[in-house]
């Protein structure tokens, strides 16, 4: 009986239970083990995500040079074109012609006539008068003198208006009208901006900071903005 109970014992241990020196480690050692894997993971995936994060704050940084490389390149062109229509007014108008000394110019009597039928704007801020002789010219920038003048040589009326120690004239010099800043009507001035493209005397159309009456070749131009 006792033979019998031994080698039931030993069938339920089984052959790995007694053989001595055996290589295989024993459950706990494994248990470490998967308890060691199940450790190491998390930092795995911890650091997956660290570079996830990173390239993704590159990625980012890279959109937003680009933005600022495009708004540094767009913004002067868009400045640059405001200031172009901001500049340009819709009632501006320039007359400019070529004058001969000691002729009667007739293209440039039409020319006149047409300037100032187009000056149709009820207020007008800037006028310049100026020519060869003179690029550069004279300014006017008050809103009331400029708009009066404008509307003298619109309609052919009279008007005498001081700006800035200048007496500007608008008034009938034979078959038209003349704008003056020599404070005398038709008259053969010298030194002061006189355009009258219509005169009663050949070579009379005025002149820029020369003589008005029989001036040498020149160009004059009149705007008004």
């Amino acid at each position: 009986m006792v033979k019998k109970s031994t080698r039931i014992a030993n069938e339920q241990l089984g052959p790995s239970s007694i053989q001595s020196g055996s290589q295989h480690p024993p459950l706990h050692s494994q248990v470490v083990y998967q308890d060691n894997v199940k450790n190491i993971s998390p930092m795995s995936s911890k650091s997956a995500s660290r570079c996830s994060t990173s390239r993704c704050l590159c990625i980012q940084l890279l959109v937003l040079l680009a933005l600022l490389v495009l708004a540094a390149v767009i913004i002067p062109i868009v400045v640059l074109i405001l200031e172009n229509q901001s500049s340009t007014s819709p009632c501006a108008v320039t007359y400019f012609q070529s004058f001969t000394a000691f002729t009667t110019q007739t293209a440039q009597c039409t020319a006149w006539q047409q300037f100032a039928a187009s000056l149709t704007c009820t207020s007008y801020s800037k006028m310049r008068i100026y020519g060869s002789n003179d690029p550069i010219g004279i300014t006017v920038t008050d809103p009331n003198t400029v708009t009066a003048l404008a509307v003298a040589l619109r309609y052919n009326t009279t008007i005498v208006i001081n700006n800035n120690g200048i007496t500007w004239r608008v008034w009938p010099c034979s078959s038209g009208y003349e704008i003056t800043s020599s404070g005398c009507s038709c008259c053969c001035t010298t030194g002061y901006y006189t355009i009258r493209p219509c005169p009663w005397i050949n070579g009379y159309w005025g002149g820029i900071a020369s003589a008005s009456c029989n001036a040498a070749s020149q160009t004059m131009s009149l705007s008004f903005a």
